[in-house]
């Protein structure tokens, strides 16, 4: 039998205020500016860095008078909210009315060559006329 893990355990943060501030400024980078809602389709193609998120976190920390977490801290960050430096998946590469199109005209195709190709028998050989 697993055991739940209670609510509040763990370690507390350290750097509480530096955390909120960093992911505000992730999803500020990778969200489209406009919107309040954020939806997958809004997701902007700007690329965030580990390099960057260091940097950025070491000016925050310099802002807030913490020291400056380790790289670790940076990696557990990035864990800790589910983020990802890879870039967003398009949604869909093109239409389903073309998609629909071009699979009942490669169907009609195949139906049309298999007309084309001489008959043959049961083992594969072909018949004689």
């Amino acid at each position: 039998k697993k055991r739940k893990r209670l609510d509040g355990g763990g370690k507390k943060f350290t750097y509480v205020e530096l955390d909120s501030r960093l992911f505000a400024w992730y999803r500020q980078k990778r969200t489209d500016s406009g919107s309040t809602t954020i939806p997958a389709s809004d997701i902007r193609k700007e690329r965030v860095t580990f390099r960057q998120l260091e940097r950025r976190g070491r000016q925050l920390s310099e802002e807030l008078n913490h020291p400056c977490p380790s790289s670790k801290w940076f990696g557990r960050f990035l864990a800790r909210h589910r983020l990802s430096f890879q870039r967003p998946k398009r949604q869909q590469k093109i239409p389903l009315d073309d998609v629909h199109q071009k699979a009942t005209s490669f169907y009609t195709f195949l139906r049309r060559a298999s007309r084309w190709a001489p008959k043959r028998g049961a083992m594969g050989g072909l018949y004689s006329t």
